[in-house]
């Protein structure tokens, strides 16, 4: 396998004093967030030299910050951020004199008050079966396996939001873990805007597939994606791009990545259409999609193929009956896989793991998934990058 003579990646001072959890990208890829184990939540641009420039610092949680995620871009400039301080806190940019700063506009908690482990928000334009759009929704997991959701229905007041639905992942388990036994647990919203609203969570060494179906606004398990042997670390759904069938991939303390694919059996029906829709009245979607840009914006913007926008009612995949298939089980990393993720238009997925390595996966023309490329850090092991 020939090796690149060149480094494929940069590093830049975060200024953090502890370890670094999470980095998020905006939706349009020139704006970061980083959340660390000194509590503090920190937001870069890029400048037009190529360089990481540090905009905002905030002292976020009392306790060590696991997860950041971008809101939506129809929303504006959001930031969700969770923590073993028991919180989820909304972020949201707004002009304070001349300038641009962030602004804590609402926290939650589990109703337990555990420490949360992952949090989701559904794309948008997300419509459940009764119709009606799901506005500005967020979830997030806790130790205990309880799942909150919680609705903001007016998006441009941030600091009002509801709780709507607890879902219990754990099943008839009705002691959770305790503190001494280690556990992990990871959410993630499928990010079609035309799959009406669902979940896959990793609970323990259990992953399935949450879905609203046609009697209920409730989410409910319908499919499992089965063959995990250790703690799932990491779930990533991937963007549809117009395909018929979805793409899962989950990360495993087994040192293994797999990807499922969902393909949906006859008889569907297609997603009610959502008030919230491209050709929709709503001023606040308009204004903010008027922002959007051409680049990304197509991602994922394209309809069901047998229909019209969201007024197709004769193809779906809001029922039950999911085919699962496992079309791939990679353990190159031989140590825990901390994390997955798909890029933009779920052709290509990334894995970190233990090994100090991060993989990028992609489709061959055959379907079979192939390794790509290999990113080493400098305490890996590897010689910079492997390029296959």
């Amino acid at each position: 396998m020939p090796y690149s003579t060149t480094q494929s990646y940069i590093t830049f001072p975060t200024g953090h004093d502890d370890l670094v959890h999470d980095v998020a990208y905006d939706y349009y890829g020139r704006r970061m967030a980083t959340v660390s184990s000194d509590q503090r939540l920190k937001v870069f641009d890029l400048s037009d030299d190529g360089d990481w420039v540090l905009s905002e610092s905030i002292r976020a949680h009392e306790a060590s910050i696991t997860r950041v995620i971008w809101g939506p871009p129809e929303h504006g400039q959001i930031i969700a951020t969770c923590s073993h301080d028991r919180m989820v806190r909304i972020w949201e940019e707004q002009e304070m004199g001349s300038t641009l700063r962030w602004k804590r506009q609402f926290q939650m908690t589990s109703e337990k008050r555990t420490a949360i482990y992952d949090i989701s928000f559904p794309p948008a334009t997300a419509s459940t079966a009764s119709g009606t759009s799901t506005g500005l929704k967020i979830a997030f997991i806790s130790t205990d396996g309880i799942i909150h959701i919680y609705e903001c229905r007016e998006p441009q007041d941030l600091t009002h939001w509801i709780a709507v639905d607890i879902i219990s992942t754990l099943g008839t388990l009705t002691v959770p873990p305790t503190k001494e036994t280690e556990v992990s647990f990871c959410i993630d919203f499928c990010p079609s805007r035309w799959s009406g609203e669902q979940l896959v969570v990793g609970a323990m060494d259990k992953v399935q597939v949450y879905r609203v179906g046609r009697d209920t606004a409730k989410l409910r398990p319908v499919e499992e994606l089965k063959g995990h042997k250790g703690l799932v670390r990491d779930v990533s759904w991937a963007a549809g791009m117009g395909r018929s069938y979805h793409l899962i991939a989950t990360g495993c303390k087994d040192g293994h990545v797999r990807i499922f694919k969902l393909t949906a059996a006859s008889g569907h029906l297609s997603p009610p259409k959502s008030k919230y829709s491209a050709n929709s009245s709503n001023p606040r979607r308009q204004q903010r999609m008027g922002n959007l840009g051409a680049g990304l914006t197509g991602a994922d913007e394209t309809p069901p193929p047998n229909g019209d926008d969201e007024t197709n009612n004769n193809n779906n995949d809001l029922g039950e009956g999911w085919l699962v298939e496992r079309i791939a089980d990679f353990d190159d990393h031989h140590s825990d896989v901390w994390r997955v993720s798909w890029n933009a238009t779920g052709t290509v997925l990334s894995s970190a793991g233990d090994d100090g390595t991060i993989r990028l996966w992609k489709a061959a023309f055959s379907g079979e998934f192939q390794c790509l490329s290999v990113i080493a850090s400098q305490r890996s092991g590897y010689t910079l990058t492997e390029v296959f």
